[in-house]
């Protein structure tokens, strides 16, 4: 072999050395690139996985509160809707109350309230306080006969003295004990508000079935 042959082998295997070296870093290069690649590739996937689960649990979230806004809404209106039943039952009962003042049973209704508020006040010696619309039949009879009501029912003696004092407003009674003491006021706005509860468990059970 000559050495133009000699140098011409060496520049061939120098050529192939760096050849095979400039081949192994572009192999090198490449599956750097293709790992990198299928690495964001990945990690893009796993971001929109997480920014898709984010997303339903925002919607969820968003679902979540607007039934429960939807729910305080529904009970608000509700109550409110109860309410005004309740309230219109009441003005019902006053309005059929004024319309009883000018008949027969009105006297009749105010013995009772007498009778009960004396049950209640558990004084022998009473003053009884009544409105302008009882005017025309409080008087001493009234008195006598609530009196004797009375000791029916519980086989004692009470004395009860008209007041002078007129009540303006409403419908009913006070009574009251002689020193003023204790009073116990059967008005009726008194007597609906003792009874509210009553009042709205009716209506609950009637209108609402609860």
């Amino acid at each position: 072999m000559t050495i133009n042959n000699q140098e011409t082998a060496l520049i061939d295997s120098i050529k192939k050395a760096a050849h095979d070296e400039a081949q192994k870093i572009l192999d090198n290069a490449q599956q750097t690139v293709q790992e990198r690649k299928k690495s964001t590739d990945e990690r893009i996937s796993q971001l929109k996985k997480e920014n898709q689960k984010r997303i339903e649990q925002q919607k969820a979230a968003i679902a979540r509160e607007s039934e429960r806004k939807i729910a305080s809404i529904e009970r608000k209106q509700q109550l409110a809707l109860k309410q005004q039943i309740i309230d219109h039952v009441t003005e019902q009962v006053v309005e059929k109350f004024n319309a009883l003042v000018d008949s027969s049973e009105f006297k009749e209704v105010i013995l009772e309230w007498t009778v009960e508020a004396a049950l209640g006040l558990e004084e022998e010696d009473a003053v009884l306080k009544v409105t302008e619309s009882c005017k025309t039949f409080a008087n001493h009879a009234f008195c006598e006969e609530a009196a004797e009501r009375y000791k029916t029912l519980t086989n004692k003696n009470i004395k009860l003295t008209l007041s002078p004092e007129i009540i303006k407003n409403d419908h009913g009674i006070i009574l009251e004990s002689k020193n003023g003491g204790t009073i116990y006021n059967n008005l009726l706005q008194t007597r609906l508000y003792r009874h509210k509860d009553l009042i709205e468990a009716r209506v609950l059970e009637d209108i609402f079935n609860e």
